[in-house]
């Protein structure tokens, strides 16, 4: 009941409703949520948990989309009598505060046999700042029930007296438990394989209760099962390289996290934060709460008068648990990483790459250190148990649960509020031309020539039309297979033959220029909601809605006229429509070149025209007093050498090279910065960036 009242009051009765999607606005839900869309959608498949719709050819499975394989496999078995849309993370958030409510009661138990006491402790482990903060965020890793399952498997008393029934069904929970983690998510199946192993060790060499024989035969047991679900549920479906990734350090958990509140407390105010990605994201947020705070404060008043007896308390811990107060030592030394901080302070030690490259593997390292906070809860609450009577217990558990409550609400309330604010079983998107609904009765795939820009929309599109999709946003891919399944579609565009049953986007023309290959006759080449698209048969089809010829398009480049002003300023289009890589953002007078090599891509206009006309600024100082650029277009070197002496307003004329007549056909001019500097150089501020040329605008000319 505590987990429920917990459940109502921070998430709200809306939440638990499964067609609700109103607060699936973006984002890591969204992801969540259309991972198990598609998948719902998707044959059976062996592994089970692949999911070959969300990709297509660089699909993996439901792992990755972090759509709770423990969920998405029975319900895809019932599929069909499931309502359209949806969606099981509501139900899950209530398991989890369940759970976290019965596995608190459980561990507390182990320290006192009084049911107010349990109760009211619970309450801390419900109100968890970083529980909650996991909610319309990350649901999966909400599973916190499953470190308090594996604490208290830890902390169960089995001796060498201990009955073989009973030490055989310790076994069994043990792999139930690592197969329900590697079931939820990564990360909490590494903190439960740790924690058993640690168990694992204790029970052999502290305690006595397994043999070598029965470790052995456990071990064979737990890893074998466990692969076995993984494997079902679809972690090896990308190679290893593919799946490992980088960033170790970066997401790491701050020494004074634990007082931290970060905005989810009415008295304490943040601790500031110096670190730029860590100030970012909430990745290491583990305040404990103000009410927490205060049962800290007891205890320590508690050891300080001499009412707890502190030294030997650890020393008991030490003997009875070495291999589990070891494993939480490790977990916290990776969680708080190579790059350490200590409130706005912050040092990086250095390790090897090679270490660096494995460590990655967790490199949301923050996460590993929720079994630490876990333990300082219990911990708390053990020396409040054993140095006050039950009654002064009680009256602390009341006041401080009150304050926790309260004082945690300056966090939770926002997000009971954004999850519950409306509902809807409607998903708002910006696709509402007629076209899009008959087309997905028409068409087998959705697909775009590369990246994933509007993933959600496009996602929603192609899960409500059942529909497979190459736009798919997912934790880890393969990037070979992505690659190759953005170029195979581009072949067919530029080579042919295009798939007439594949509905193609593009998502911006310049990352693919070249003219594509089709029937103007049969296909469809329009922009509808802002979306540029071919629909191959279109036009062709009878059943089909026919489009409006003002929305029908001749090239996919956008129309440039002769003597047209291209501005690449903060106000222009040219910097989002025009620049490839090399530039950096724009800013209120242009672009700076912060490459080597900076490439534009223009489209040819109408007209004959026979010279570019560059407006460009220069990085210059006393010591660096011009700048010296070389300009290529379509890989011929047009100007070299080229001295822009003048800091502002430089004028480079460029003549065209022969051949260039086609309009629409792409232009790509490559600006070479040879002498390129920092403002950090010649003593202008911190930038570290090398800027060469900037561009203010380009035009054709006669």
């Amino acid at each position: 009941m505590i987990g429920v009242m917990a459940f109502l009051v921070i998430a709200g009765p809306r939440f638990l409703d499964p067609t609700n999607v109103a607060w699936l606005v973006g984002g890591d839900p969204l992801q969540h949520y259309l991972g198990w869309a598609f998948y719902r959608n998707s044959p059976w498949t062996w592994p089970v948990g692949l999911n070959p719709l969300y990709g297509m050819e660089f699909s993996n499975s439901i792992v990755f989309t972090d759509s709770i394989p423990l969920l998405a496999i029975p319900f895809k078995a019932i599929s069909q009598f499931l309502p359209y849309p949806f969606q099981y993370l509501g139900i899950w958030v209530l398991l989890c505060f369940v759970l976290q409510a019965y596995f608190a009661f459980r561990l507390i138990g182990l320290i006192t046999t009084s049911i107010a006491i349990q109760c009211l402790g619970s309450i801390f482990f419900l109100f968890s700042p970083p529980l909650i903060f996991r909610l319309s965020l990350h649901e999966s890793l909400m599973g916190h029930f499953i470190i308090l399952a594996a604490l208290y498997l830890n902390l169960k008393p089995i001796t060498e007296s201990t009955e073989a029934k009973k030490k055989y069904l310790h076994s069994l929970a043990w792999i139930i438990l690592l197969s329900i983690a590697v079931s939820t998510h990564f990360y909490l199946a590494v903190m439960v394989l740790a924690l058993w192993f640690a168990d694992l060790c204790n029970r052999v060499f502290v305690k006595k209760s397994s043999s070598y024989k029965e470790a052995l035969l456990e071990n064979a047991l737990l890893i074998s099962v466990a692969g076995f679900i993984a494997w079902q549920a679809g972690y090896f479906a990308i190679e290893g390289a593919s799946g490992a990734t980088r960033g170790f350090g970066d997401f790491r958990t701050n020494l004074l996290a634990l007082f931290n509140s970060r905005g989810w407390s009415y008295w304490l105010r943040p601790i500031p934060l110096q670190d730029v990605v860590e100030a970012a994201n909430g990745e290491g947020f583990q305040y404990l709460g103000a009410g927490s705070l205060l049962l800290l404060l007891s205890t320590i008043f508690a050891v300080i008068k001499g009412g707890f007896n502190l030294s030997h308390s650890l020393g008991r811990a030490w003997k009875s648990y070495p291999f589990l107060i070891s494993t939480l030592i490790v977990l916290a030394l990776i969680s708080f990483s190579n790059h350490i901080g200590f409130g706005p302070w912050n040092l990086r030690m250095p390790l090897p790459e090679f270490i660096i490259g494995l460590l990655s593997i967790v490199r949301s390292s923050s996460r590993l250190f929720w079994p630490i906070y876990y333990t300082i809860l219990l911990a708390i609450l053990y020396v409040l148990i054993r140095s006050y009577s039950v009654k002064n217990v009680l009256i602390l558990l009341g006041i401080a649960a009150t304050i926790q409550v309260v004082d945690t609400s300056a966090g939770w309330l926002l997000i009971r509020e954004k999850v519950s604010l409306s509902t809807s079983d409607q998903f708002k998107t910006a696709l509402q031309d007629p076209f899009w609904k008959n087309a997905g009765k028409h068409y087998k795939n959705l697909v775009t020539t590369g990246g994933q820009e509007n993933w959600e929309q496009f996602g929603i599109y192609a899960s409500e039309n059942q529909m497979a999709s190459n736009i798919a946003y997912l934790a880890r891919a393969d990037l070979n297979k992505t690659l190759q399944s953005f170029s195979a579609v581009n072949q067919q565009l530029h080579q042919g033959p295009i798939n007439r049953e594949t509905l193609y986007v593009f998502q911006d023309w310049k990352n693919s220029p070249d003219q594509i290959k089709y029937d103007p006759q049969k296909d469809l080449l329009a922009r509808i909601d802002r979306v540029n698209l071919l629909a191959p048969g279109w036009k062709a089809c009878t059943s089909c809605i026919q489009v409006p010829q003002e929305l029908e398009l001749n090239q996919l480049a956008p129309i440039l006229k002769l003597g047209q002003v291209v501005d690449f300023t903060k106000s222009g289009n040219g910097r989002a429509n025009f620049m490839l890589g090399g530039w950096g953002f724009a800013e209120d007078w242009g672009t700076w070149a912060i490459d080597g090599q900076a490439k534009v891509i223009l489209p040819m206009p109408e007209g004959g025209p026979s010279r570019l006309i560059i407006k460009a600024n220069a990085f210059l100082s006393k010591n660096h007093p011009e700048q010296v650029v070389d300009i290529a277009i379509n890989g011929i070197r047009l100007a070299d050498q080229m001295v822009l002496k003048n800091a502002k307003d430089n004028l480079i004329e460029v003549k065209l090279p022969k051949g260039l007549k086609t309009p629409g056909e792409p232009l790509v001019i490559e600006f070479r910065s040879l002498d390129a500097i920092s403002p950090q150089a010649v003593g202008f501020g911190p930038d570290e960036r090398k800027l060469g040329i900037g561009i203010v605008a380009i035009q054709f000319s006669r």
